[in-house]
């Protein structure tokens, strides 16, 4: 089959957003469709090669790279509207020229457009549209085409939210796929990134943004002084106010890690955290008013790889976070339990509850969570 992605995102970026996104047009691949990924971003002044982009998110080559320019807003509403309606006739030139027999899209405009020009639509959403007017206009009527073949989101929640705010969406258009990972492979060829020592290794990856949760490591760090924390990850900007807030020789910071280097910091971790707050705001939130606040809804890229590594995972004890795990393949405290947080590091210090935790959350993840199986399951029954 030939799929046509459209996302409305930034490539090469760190963005979470760009990392799924090719993730998952590597896995339609995979699994023997033909695909092409359009993406809608802004031209960036320093260009990068389709091999650099590849490289970027450890991907294979493996489908076709397609852009369309869109021009900055700037909080300007009527440029936003004006940017949204010129990138309507490149849209439709993109599915002219592919002629694809299903677009697959996180951009609700050009999933409506498609939907307009006639081509079937599965639409995908990791957060409610309300807050965003072109975004809701567009699906509201999306909904309504009857080549609109469903609703991809990321949790049950999510679901439960739609459902709420579009009435005329039933429950069998509204498909539930948590994000997910790629299984281990060739495990040998990636050395340990981290010195050797006698420590316990407790490791974060990913974005620093406020309620991801490098809050609690500020809290607990210094009270377990023979403990070593790793942060992965984070922009600059990000890495430098946590290190002013964070007051402990224990404590490192790694910076920025491209994909294909990451394995080796996941193999060198003893347990790894997933601290996630109440209130967690993810790339360009407004955290004035709440928008973005992604805790209800979230499912995080770095818990299904830490599944996929087999690390003992301590995570906050969330709804969102519970659709996936359980006491039986990781250990969950309250985001502002502290002193859990520091009784459960401490009893990962036993070598044999870490193995046993990791190796079920391993099991589970090759059962449901990889991204090729996640592929299958967003298409399942199309046919019929």
């Amino acid at each position: 089959m030939k799929v046509l992605y459209f996302s409305k995102t930034t490539i090469p970026s760190r963005t979470a957003n760009s990392l799924h996104v090719m993730k998952m047009c590597q896995a339609f691949a995979q699994n023997d469709h033909d695909v092409w990924f359009c993406v809608l971003s802004e031209k960036k002044k320093k260009q990068f090669s389709i091999k650099e982009t590849f490289r970027h998110y450890d991907v294979k080559n493996c489908f076709d790279l397609l852009s369309i320019p869109v021009f900055r807003d700037k909080g300007q509403k009527l440029r936003f509207l004006l940017s949204h309606l010129l990138i309507i006739p490149h849209i439709l030139n993109v599915l002219r020229k592919i002629k694809p027999d299903l677009v697959y899209g996180r951009d609700m405009f050009s999933c409506y457009v498609s939907a307009c020009a006639g081509y079937p639509v599965i639409a995908e959403s990791h957060f409610p549209l309300w807050h965003g007017k072109i975004a809701s206009f567009a699906f509201a009527r999306l909904q309504k085409k009857k080549n609109f073949k469903r609703l991809v989101v990321i949790s049950e929640a999510l679901k439960k939210e739609y459902l709420l705010h579009f009435p005329d969406l039933n429950t069998e258009q509204v498909v539930v796929a948590h994000d997910g990972a790629d299984p281990v492979e060739n495990d040998r060829r990636h050395k340990k990134r981290l010195r050797s020592s006698k420590n316990l290794k407790v490791g974060y990856i990913g974005h620093l943004y406020e309620g991801k949760g490098v809050e609690v490591i500020a809290a607990i760090a210094s009270e377990m002084p023979d403990i070593e924390f790793h942060i992965v990850g984070g922009l600059e900007d990000d890495i430098r106010k946590w290190k002013q807030r964070i007051d402990a020789s224990n404590v490192t910071f790694h910076g920025f890690i491209l994909q294909e280097n990451l394995p080796g910091y996941l193999k060198a971790l003893d347990v790894c955290l997933l601290p996630n707050q109440y209130k967690v705001f993810g790339h360009g939130a407004d955290r004035s008013n709440n928008i973005k606040n992604i805790s209800l809804f979230t499912s995080p890229l770095k818990m299904f790889e830490y599944m996929a590594y087999g690390k003992p995972i301590i995570a906050s004890d969330l709804p969102v976070l519970r659709e996936v795990l359980n006491e039986d393949v990781a250990i969950l405290v309250k985001p502002d339990d502290y002193p859990g947080w520091i009784a459960s590091i401490n009893l990962l210090r036993d070598e044999v509850l870490r193995n046993n935790l990791g190796r079920r959350a391993k099991s589970l993840f090759l059962k449901e969570y990889t991204w090729r199986r996640r592929a299958i399951s967003v298409l399942d029954g199309l046919d019929r």
